[in-house]
C-alpha cells in the first residue's frame, strides 16, 4: 500500500512540476539530454563542476555558467512549496545524459528541473562567495605588498629611548652649539636619518600607500568584473541602514557602460558617502573641488558590500545561503508539504534513482520509471 501511495505521489509531483514549467520550459529541459546535442551535454557537465580557486577567471566563469542556466527560463518558485530536502533528493541523483534518456519523460523533466534549479541557486551562492573572497584578497595582497616595500626600505632602529635620552642630554648640556657639533657625535647622522625614515612610515603613510596600490591593481585588472557582476547578481536589502550601499550599487550600475577614462561622477549624481566610504578613504575619494572619483569610490562600495553581505543586511536574489533572511525564517516555519505516507524527508525518489545493473542473462535490468525500450 505504501509503495502504491508513493508511486502515485511521485507521478503527481512530476505532473505538477511539468505544469509549472509549461511546454516551452519542458522542451528546453528535455533538449539538454537530446541525442547529438553537444551544447546541452556541455552545460550539464559545467553544472557538475565546482568553482575554481579565488580569482578573476573563476568569477567570470561562474557568471557565464549562471547566465547559461538562466536561459532555460525556469519559473520563480518552481519548488517553493516543497521541502528543500525533497528537492535535494531528486537533485542528488547522478546520471549521464544517456541515463536521463532511459527514464520516462515526466521523470526526466522533473530530474532535470530539480538539478538545474538547485544548481542555479548554488552557483549564485558560489558567485557571492567568490566576490567576498576576491575583495578580501585584493585588500590583503595590497597590504602585504606595501608591508614588504616598507620593510625593504626601512631599517628598524632599536633603543629609541636611549637615543632620545642622549639627544636630550646633549641639547641641554650644549644649548648654544649647532646640531652637527652637539648631537651628531652623540648619536650619529645615519641613525638620525633612519629614525626620520621610520617615523615617516607611520600608519597614515601606510594606509595611503595601500590605497595607491589598491587603486593600481583594481583599475588595471580587477575592474573588469564590475559590469558583468552588476548585470548578473541582484543585491537587495530590507532595512534602511544599508540603503546607502544599495543606492551606491545602482550608481555603479549606471556607470557600468561608461568609458573608464571618465574619472569623476557627474555633479548632478547623488553619491552616497555615509555608510559606504570610510573616513580614512574620504581624501582619496573626494578631491579638493568636491568631485567624487570613480575608481576609489568603486573600491569603497565593494568593501561596504562585502561587509553588509556578511552581516546579512544585504541579500542576493536567487541565492540559497545568501537569500533573504526573512524568507529563510518563513521557509523554516513552513510545514513540509507534498510528502506521501512513509516518504522520509531525506529519502531519495524511488523513480529513476537506481542505475541499470547487469542481469544474469547478460542484459540490463530496467528500473522503475524507465522507458519501455527493450535493453540488450
Amino acid at each position: 500500500m505504501l509503495v502504491a501511495a508513493r508511486g502515485r505521489w511521485e507521478k503527481s509531483f512530476c505532473g505538477r512540476t511539468i505544469d509549472r514549467l509549461g511546454e516551452a520550459g519542458t522542451a528546453r529541459l528535455l533538449g539538454l539530454v537530446a541525442e547529438d546535442n553537444e551544447d546541452g551535454t556541455a552545460l550539464l557537465a559545467a553544472l557538475k563542476r565546482d568553482p575554481g580557486a579565488v580569482g578573476l577567471d573563476s568569477l567570470l566563469t561562474e557568471i557565464t555558467k549562471l547566465n547559461d542556466v538562466r536561459k532555460l527560463g525556469l519559473p520563480d518558485g518552481l519548488f517553493a512549496d516543497c521541502s528543500e530536502k525533497l528537492v535535494a533528493a531528486w537533485r542528488a541523483i547522478k546520471m549521464y545524459p544517456s541515463g536521463f534518456r532511459d527514464t520516462s519523460e515526466d521523470v526526466r523533466t522533473t530530474l532535470l528541473a530539480a538539478l538545474c534549479s538547485s544548481r542555479q541557486a548554488e552557483i549564485t551562492d558560489a558567485l557571492v562567495d567568490l566576490l567576498v573572497a576576491l575583495v578580501h584578497k585584493i585588500n590583503a595582497r595590497a597590504e602585504r605588498r606595501v608591508e614588504k616595500q616598507l620593510t625593504a626600505e626601512l631599517k628598524k632602529v632599536r633603543g629609541k629611548e636611549s637615543i632620545l635620552f642622549k639627544l636630550a642630554t646633549a641639547a641641554v648640556g650644549k644649548p648654544d652649539e649647532v646640531v652637527r657639533r652637539a648631537q651628531f657625535p652623540v648619536v650619529g647622522e645615519k641613525t638620525l636619518r633612519e629614525l626620520v625614515a621610520e617615523a615617516k612610515a607611520n600608519e597614515k603613510v601606510f594606509k595611503a600607500k595601500v590605497r595607491t596600490t589598491l587603486r593600481s591593481s583594481y583599475s588595471s585588472y580587477y575592474r573588469q568584473i564590475l559590469p558583468p557582476l552588476l548585470n548578473t547578481l541582484g543585491f537587495k536589502c530590507n532595512n534602511t541602514a544599508c540603503r546607502p550601499v544599495t543606492d551606491a550599487m545602482k550608481l555603479l550600475k549606471k556607470y557600468a557602460g561608461v568609458d573608464g577614462k571618465t574619472r569623476f561622477y557627474d555633479a548632478t549624481d547623488v553619491v552616497p558617502m555615509d555608510g559606504v566610504v570610510r573616513k580614512d578613504w574620504r581624501e582619496a575619494v573626494v578631491d579638493d573641488k568636491g568631485k567624487t572619483e570613480r575608481i576609489p569610490y568603486e573600491l569603497c562600495v565593494l568593501v561596504a558590500l562585502r561587509d553588509a553581505v556578511h552581516r546579512r543586511e544585504i541579500y542576493v536574489e536567487g541565492a540559497a545561503r545568501w537569500r533573504n533572511p526573512d524568507r529563510a525564517v518563513l521557509v523554516q516555519r513552513q510545514p513540509v508539504r507534498h510528502l506521501p505516507p512513509g516518504y522520509g524527508q531525506a529519502a531519495r525518489p524511488r523513480v529513476g534513482c537506481r542505475r541499470a545493473r547487469p542481469s544474469r542473462c547478460g542484459g540490463l535490468r530496467r528500473y522503475p520509471g524507465s522507458s519501455d525500450k527493450k535493453t540488450t
